[in-house]
């Protein structure tokens, strides 16, 4: 029945296609982590498991290193995602990266990088792992005019590390308290009533009584809780499970809900399914 009622909801809603791409699901037991992509990667990790969102996509599989807080990730992320032109020289074990009119160079070992020969700490070096070239995310995004941030405390053992440039914020964060308020309530919840009826009896469930009725979920919430580069946060309970990430420059929203053995989903646009579990 439960898997009943996941069909259905995803059914009755279309899916919009649109660019960025956050959909993933992280879920985990006693530490032992799993991160499944939507290109159906599977990374096994230990909690806390990271995801690294870049310019609003999940990076499958990115091999994400922390040390001493900083973020190590492999060099390949820089030539795939912010398409910097790099060059290797194999005998001092030197990375240079060239974007745009910024020269930056990394050296295996070293605590720093070089951003057009002024030094700026990492805090932690630049290094081989697994014969992978690791640099700094942080200091290297930053010092191509891009942000970074970490978000820790969203779902359990999973963080998140989000990096974005040029991001046109045509949302504010009311704007997108309303657009998930509205989709839930509004379009969400009232296709839902008949089965809510058929499985538990309950009819005419609402804004106002649905805490009433449900107590697990908690209060109305509906409130911007964090920022996620290319995305809004909404919690639209008081419990945290059930949310949405809303796109900053377009308004799209995206479900996100956490259940059983799940610690984090996010859901592709129009697939509301996972609200559904709500009220298993």
């Amino acid at each position: 029945m439960k898997k009943f009622i996941a069909l259905l909801t995803t059914f009755l809603f279309s899916v919009n296609i649109y660019a960025a791409d956050p959909f993933v699901e992280v879920s985990g037991f006693e530490g032992d982590m799993e991160i499944l992509y939507k290109n159906g990667t599977v990374n096994q990790t230990k909690a806390p498991a990271i995801v690294l969102y870049i310019n609003g996509e999940a990076v499958p599989d990115s091999g994400v290193v922390i040390e001493n807080g900083t973020t190590l990730v492999p060099l390949r992320l820089i030539t795939d995602y912010l398409q910097g032109d790099i060059a290797w020289d194999a005998e001092t074990k030197t990375v240079v990266i060239n974007y745009e009119d910024v020269y930056i160079k990394c050296v295996i070992g070293e605590s720093c990088i070089y951003v057009n020969g002024s030094e700026v700490t990492t805090g932690a070096a630049s290094k081989i792992i697994d014969s992978r070239t690791y640099v700094p995310l942080r200091a290297i995004s930053e010092a191509f005019g891009t942000k970074v941030g970490y978000v820790g405390d969203l779902a359990d053992d999973t963080a998140f590390i989000w990096v974005e440039k040029n991001t046109r914020v045509k949302v504010t964060k009311e704007d997108a308290q309303l657009i998930a308020e509205k989709r839930y309530f509004e379009d969400f919840l009232p296709s839902i009533q008949d089965i809510i009826y058929n499985i538990q009896g309950k009819r005419d469930i609402t804004k106002e009584n649905i805490a009433e009725n449900f107590p697990s979920i908690g209060s109305v919430k509906c409130e911007v809780t964090h920022d996620l580069g290319h995305f809004w946060y909404v919690n639209i309970f008081e419990n945290g499970y059930v949310g949405a990430l809303v796109d900053k420059e377009t308004g799209e929203l995206y479900a996100t809900h956490s259940f059983s053995l799940v610690n984090f989903s996010v859901a592709e646009p129009g697939d509301y399914s996972g609200w559904g579990w709500t009220f298993q």
